[in-house]
């Protein structure tokens, strides 16, 4: 049987169970910014577990998952992994423990008792495993679920009781906490000897039945309905299924191990060593591809950071344990993710991995190939650590943070090889030097904190009843009616207390019945406006979302607001049509540069303020200009056509099999909005929009960035402000046609023979500057000290910068025709250039780079360089005489022990 056979099973027995089979959720989790990565099934199903929403009792799915905390035994072990595939079923509030325990024994066993004699109405999709190799294991004084595995006619003796260490979720809740839903757990082992607890058995399934809600005091009370959450590795499973002694020999491994084993082998190779790298490199090929493919690019930060040290990571086993030849990178790189790509023939995750393989080994090869030179230089640096340390010792942490800053090794490959010579690494350290770093990068920004913040505000169990988020918003329409409501408030937070009245001058957040306010959301920023009652009114100054509830951020500007009053919100309308102008253009953009880049384009985020916007997509290279110009000019002719804008609202699968574009990490209902622009652009999107782009009146690009390793930022105006760009343009372009003395459409000649002009006169001038150097030079020579037979030059020199000393230092090098030393310092425009020059057959005495450096700090600044020739800089001229004073008396030091 096949693993994808065992995944469409599993589905299918749960949805004859009367389970929503979900899709997978991406490995970049939708809308949950708490967590990097989906790293279990119940990820995506957070807000069923939390009573949010209630359109769903009972699910199933097959999540891809990844998780990094056990990455040092991957490739050791045979069944941990980054990457894996977490089959789950599971309950809202509807069924609990009776239902899952005998479903689990159901599917596994294609039986519904351990004796076999009651055979499954769905054996076809069960997996059918001998039941006599099955054992389970329950939390000790999880007596119920002692009771429902015997009365399936589980022998006592193949049912073992363990602590919360084990059988509880949270692991050691009961005692450590944390506070909130927990329960105990029941887990079902396989053992290929029909064993219990021997070291061959094998973990299946694990049986979550969250029942308590922990209360501060530490006392575990009973939760209104329980809930069920389950999760079995596929791999694993499949192994079980396949009765093979490890993950790696399962279908789902077997073509990249061969893609693995296939790599060219340098003659340094080390076969002894060849299974943990074989199979470390398997895992982390399926997860980086699998990364790639959901557009995340390798960074040094968060997501991108970890995808960086997994592509590292398994780079690096190729190259230590096969001796990968450099000129190999492009055939490792196609190799395994053709391996994976045929890992996965058949199964959900298919159609990306096709669509996305061009893509995938562009970025892949790429970050090779920049960590090529920094990975030899980096593994340098560590080998000269590790001479200095016996085993037993550690890297210290700030070792260790160096190599991650400046030569881009990731600190878990530090691990690894600090390992493979029986050190360690000071890993605490390691978090002290990354912490002060990220503290120095924020010194000087300034954050200020408005009455909320975010979901820490708690509304909806403050203020009862609340109409639903969806029936929240009414303020979508473009007619003067439906940005002013009449409506009432229902709240008044004062920064720490919900208030029944606020007056004049007070800060306060309003929760109305209803609103036409638009909460920032979506990359777009929140309304304002006015909140104005029979006794008061407020001024709105931005209006966001706390706890599904829209929050109106206002001070009372007259009289007072009451809760339970009728008031008339309006927004600021005309801001409104900015926002929306930009909002509009944004999805312009989105299209425009996926008409020119290509479909890898991916949106990344975006920004959209008053005719002001920016918009960040996935690119592993910067804008070109044609293509900056054609993805303007595509917008621009987009908007001379006046194309419809609409909105409507379908399910999520209806929504997808338009071809609408979703933003990876937003977290999308059953049912979605859909944007429409013409017949091209189709996205899901909750903000305001314009009713058709003639609206948009102008769009122009000002800047294209790098925010991220590839991560690229196109900024853009619109409107009003892009007219008065472009008006601000034309007008210093004709400024600088008048100065020039041309007309505007010859500037650009006029510039070429301006520059072709400066640069023959920059040569001129430096032939002259070499003439007088001669000259200058026969006077210093002249003046010059003997120090032991060697012609000391020290000089101070006036309004000369750091190449005109440079100059003149080589031209008294060539005027004293034996041995010498030459040091020349300028303090011009209270800025200190300093040079230092010594003849061939002095340099192995007078270092010119160590007497720079010594000599630096008495003029408040800093230099280096080579044995013959070093130049540097200072902040104070007054520090040269005594700079000069210090060289010579180094240099006759210097001078009298080599002559010794």
């Amino acid at each position: 049987m096949t693993s994808a056979e065992i995944r469409r099973r599993f589905l299918s027995f749960f949805e004859a169970k009367g389970h929503v089979v979900r899709p997978s959720d991406g490995l970049i989790p939708s809308g949950d910014p708490t967590v990097l990565f989906t790293s279990a099934g119940m990820n995506q199903f957070k807000d069923y577990f939390l009573g949010k929403r209630t359109d769903l009792t009972r699910a199933a799915s097959a999540q891809k998952c990844l998780r990094t905390g056990d990455l040092e035994r991957v490739g050791l072990s045979a069944s941990h992994h980054s990457f894996f595939e977490m089959l789950g079923n599971f309950s809202f509030g509807d069924y609990f423990k009776p239902e899952a325990i005998a479903w689990g024994w159901e599917f596994l066993t294609g039986t519904t008792d351990f004796a076999g004699t009651h055979k499954s109405q769905d054996a076809a999709r069960c997996l059918n495993l001998p039941g006599a190799k099955l054992w389970v294991s329950v939390y000790e004084d999880d007596d119920e679920a002692v009771k429902l595995w015997k009365k399936l006619g589980v022998p006592e003796a193949r049912i073992k009781r363990f602590g919360q260490t084990d059988n509880f979720w949270p692991a050691n809740a009961p005692k450590d906490g944390p506070n909130g839903p927990c329960g105990p757990c029941s887990e079902i082992y396989f053992d290929p000897d029909g064993g219990v607890h021997t070291p061959t058995s094998l973990e299946v399934w694990n049986l979550v039945f969250t029942q308590f809600d922990r209360q501060s005091d530490g006392s575990l009370k009973q939760l209104p309905k329980g809930n069920i959450d389950t999760g079995m590795g596929l791999e694993r499973l499949t192994r079980v299924v396949q009765q093979t002694e490890t993950d790696y020999e399962i279908d789902l491994f077997l073509p990249i191990v061969a893609a693995v084993r296939a790599l060219p082998k340098g003659p340094k190779a080390k076969p002894g060593d060849a299974t943990v790298a074989e199979r470390a490199i398997a895992d982390h090929a399926r997860a980086i591809v699998l990364l790639l493919a959901e557009g995340l690019l390798p960074s040094n930060e968060g997501r991108g950071y970890v995808l960086r040290m997994l592509i590292r990571r398994a780079f690096r086993f190729a190259r230590v344990t096969f001796d990968l030849p450099p000129t190999a990178t492009a055939t490792y790189v196609s190799g395994l993710t053709a391996s994976v790509q045929q890992a996965y023939t058949g199964s959900p995750h298919e159609a990306l991995l096709t669509e996305k393989r061009a893509h995938i080994e562009r970025a892949w090869g790429q970050e090779l190939q920049q960590f090529g030179a920094t990975l030899e230089a980096g593994t340098a640096r560590l080998d000269e650590i590790m001479a200095r340390l016996t085993p037993g010792q550690a890297v210290s942490g700030e070792e260790a943070f160096k190599l991650y800053d400046t030569f881009g090794v990731p600190l878990e490959l530090t691990v690894d090889i600090t390992g493979e010579r029986r050190l360690s690494v000071d890993r605490a350290g390691f978090d002290k030097a990354m912490a002060a770093q990220q503290k120095r990068s924020r010194a000087g920004s300034q954050f200020t904190g408005g009455v909320f913040v975010g979901e820490d505000l708690l509304v909806r169990a403050a203020i009862k009843p609340l109409p639903p988020k969806d029936a929240l918003f009414v303020g979508y329409g473009h007619a003067p009616e439906d940005l002013s409501v009449h409506t009432m408030v229902r709240g008044l937070w004062d920064g720490a207390t919900w208030a029944t009245e606020a007056r004049e001058g007070q800060t306060v957040g309003i929760v109305l019945e209803q609103s036409p306010f638009y909460g920032e959301s979506g990359g777009q920023i929140g309304d304002v406006g006015t909140i104005t009652g029979a006794k008061g009114s407020a001024e709105v100054v931005q209006t966001t979302w706390a706890d599904d509830v829209l929050v109106h951020h206002a001070k009372v500007c007259e009289g007072r607001l009451k809760v339970q009053e009728p008031v008339t919100a309006s927004v600021d309308a005309e801001r409104r049509m900015k926002i929306s102008r930009s909002h509009t253009a944004t999805h312009l953009l989105h299209w425009a540069l996926r008409k020119v880049l290509g479909p890898d384009a991916v949106q990344g985020g975006s920004y959209n303020e008053a005719e002001r916007l920016r918009f960040d997509f996935s690119s592993l290279k910067g804008l070109q200009e044609q293509q900056r110009q054609d993805a303007e000019a595509l917008v621009n002719e987009r908007i001379r056509h006046a194309d419809g804008v609409h909105a409507a609202y379908m399910g999520i699968d209806e929504a997808r099999k338009t071809g609408a574009l979703a933003l990876f990490g937003e977290k999308y209902g059953s049912t979605v909005r859909v944007v429409t622009i013409g017949d091209y652009s189709r996205e899901l999107c909750g903000g305001t929009h314009l009713r058709h782009t003639g609206f948009l009146g102008e769009f122009t690009i000002i800047g294209e960035s790098s925010i991220a390793a590839g991560t690229r930022r196109v900024e853009a105006l619109v409107g009003g402000a892009a007219v008065e760009r472009l008006r601000q343009q034309q007008r210093l372009l004709h400024e600088a046609a008048r100065r020039l003395g041309r007309p505007a459409e010859e500037l650009v000649v006029g510039l070429e023979e301006l520059i072709e002009k400066v640069k023959q006169l920059d040569k001129e001038r430096k032939a002259l500057q070499g003439e007088l150097a001669k000259v200058e030079a026969r006077r210093l020579v002249a003046e010059g000290k003997r120090i032991d037979g060697v012609t000391v030059v020290m000089s101070s020199m006036r309004h000369a910068d750091r190449e005109a000393l440079a100059v003149l230092a080589d031209a008294v090098k060539t005027a004293l025709r034996e041995q010498g030393v030459v040091l020349l310092a300028s303090g011009d425009g209270g800025q200190v250039s300093v040079v230092v020059a010594v003849t061939p057959d002095v340099a192995t005495r007078v270092h010119a780079g160590q007497l720079l450096k010594a000599i630096a700090p008495l003029v408040a600044g800093s230099g280096g360089g080579r044995p013959e020739f070093a130049q540097g800089g200072g902040k104070d001229p007054a520090g040269i005489p005594a700079a000069l004073r210090k060289a010579e008396e180094l240099v006759r030091e210097a001078l009298a022990t080599t002559t010794a």
